[in-house]
């Protein structure tokens, strides 16, 4: 049994920083196509939970919603940390191939524990947003690294927009099974081109894999998103959660070779680039459940605390447009930033845009179709420059045999807050009853809620703003990984022998 020889993970073969610019293009967009799968998990699928329920005759339809994120909160470390140790490609094929599986199952199941467990595989296809960027660092030139990872936010961007449009259409049209099928089709083709066409990295990480340390971080992380969207057991979960973590660093502190090194993680550039993902999550979070209930809460003439009345078409497209094409152009743009300029300073422009867009809703100045288009542009600059700055901060940060891993723990830090800020404002929103529904007897909440609820959001922006500017590391122009530090094999204790 012997350990990997591979070059130094803070250089670059001579093939790779001599790819063509051309070269280089196929690979950003084979792997933004890729990432989009992230979002699709849930665009496509969310027009047609009211569908599902009355097919599997159930109640419980949210898990449809629930299950990816609380198995990819077991798994996407695992993955991450694989792709570090045996390769990106060969993790990622491994990845789709599953998520494949568990699309078949969920575009055939005729059992409702059946569709929900080809859910939890697809769980496996949310690790692409850790793994790709990984590839992009190690396949391209180090030049072009800050833009590369810049392209995948216009992907990211686009899946936004295109997600519940076509959702929408092809349920509406073909059933809920369509968007399985569309998801099947689209996967293939991309993991198809991305077996033929991109080449498998050499930076490896010669370490065991520390499954362990992987089970409590990923059952810490999901008994927390578990308390946030289920009351029944919300003081359990989330008391498991955080005493699971709290175990996971004791316990990291103590082994040889962690599924991410203590002394990694107390990197100021690494730290501090988690907290401001866990802020802006909790902006985030509330994005994807707050808003367009209240865009397309009923409007009533003369009552200044009713909602728009948007349809699910108007809200596509007065919100979800304009938001989609704004995060996709602050994608590339952040790259050219972080490239140019600096990363911290595309990561400030994406937290004022996220602290604007939560004024506007604090402050009741969403009140017509303008405001509404101009807070999507806001809400959408900060995700598109949120997603390319916080890539570029840990790509300066960290070693290129821990990008995964580290990549995974920013997923985690967004998903965890994302979570717990939709389950606690929603809360918030719900205790503001306008009046009930006439025809559904459901209660209409009141803008007054929302209003609350997004200048806690508008705190949390200022929270990441603050802790950006503060941060010493990502001031200078990205240099694509070229500055990150040795090794972390290096700085480790000896690493065991890797089987």
């Amino acid at each position: 049994m012997a350990e990997f020889a591979h070059p130094s993970p803070t250089q670059k073969s001579s093939d790779t920083e001599s790819r063509s610019k051309g070269q280089s293009i196929l690979i950003i967009v084979l792997i933004a196509l890729m990432t989009e799968i992230v979002a699709f998990e849930f665009t496509l699928v969310a027009p047609g939970l009211t569908d599902m329920a009355l097919a599997f005759e159930t109640n419980r339809i949210t898990l449809v919603m629930t299950i990816p994120l609380l198995v990819g909160g077991v798994v996407v470390p695992i993955i991450g940390k694989l792709a570090d140790v045996y390769g990106m490609k060969k993790v990622l094929l491994s990845a789709g191939t599953t998520f494949l599986v568990g699309t078949v199952l969920c575009a055939t199941a005729t059992a409702y524990p059946l569709f929900l467990a080809g859910r939890g595989l697809q769980a496996c296809g949310l690790a692409s947003s850790v793994v790709c960027y990984g590839l992009i660092r190690d396949l391209i030139p180090s030049r072009w690294v800050p833009l590369g990872v810049g392209g995948v936010g216009v992907g990211i961007g686009a899946s936004a927009l295109i997600g519940p449009i076509l959702g929408g259409w092809l349920i509406e049209t073909f059933g809920f099974r369509s968007a399985f099928w569309f998801l099947l089709v689209y996967s293939a083709i991309v993991l198809a081109a991305i077996a033929i066409l991109i080449p498998e990295t050499t930076v490896r990480l010669a370490h065991r894999i520390d499954y362990v340390g992987a089970a409590l971080l990923g059952l810490g992380a999901s008994a927390l998103i578990l308390g946030a969207n289920n009351e029944d057991v919300r003081g359990v979960a989330i008391l498991v959660g955080v005493l699971l973590l709290v175990v996971f660093f004791l316990a990291e502190r103590r082994i040889a070779q962690p599924l991410i090194s203590i002394s990694l993680l107390g990197r100021p550039g690494v730290w501090m680039t988690l907290l401001i993902a866990a802020a802006y999550g909790v902006v985030n979070g509330a994005n994807g459940a707050l808003l367009p209930q209240m865009l397309r809460a009923p409007s009533i003439p003369g009552n200044d605390q009713s909602g728009l009345g948007l349809s699910a078409i108007g809200y596509a497209l007065h919100y979800g447009l304009p938001s989609g094409l704004a995060s996709a152009a602050c994608g590339l743009l952040a790259g050219w930033v972080s490239r140019k300029h600096s990363p911290r300073l595309a990561m400030l422009i994406g937290m004022v845009g996220a602290f604007l867009g939560s004024l506007l809703i604090g402050f009741g100045a969403v009140t017509g179709l303008g405001t509404t288009i101009l807070l999507a542009v806001f809400m959408g600059i900060a995700g598109g420059c949120f997603y390319s700055a916080s890539q570029n901060l840990l790509i300066e940060a960290v070693p290129a045999d821990t990008q995964a891993v580290t990549g995974s723990m920013k997923f985690t830090s967004e998903q965890v807050s994302g979570a717990l800020s939709s389950a606690f404002l929603g809360a918030l929103v719900g205790s503001y009853v306008l009046m009930l529904n006439p025809n559904t007897g459901q209660p209409i909440p009141s803008m007054q809620g929302y209003h609350y609820a997004y200048l806690v959001c508008a705190a949390a922006a200022v929270v990441a703003a603050v802790v950006t500017l503060a941060m010493r590391h990502g001031r200078t122009p990205a240099t694509g990984g070229v500055v990150s530090g040795q090794s972390i094999a290096e700085s480790d204790p000896p690493a065991l022998p890797v089987p």
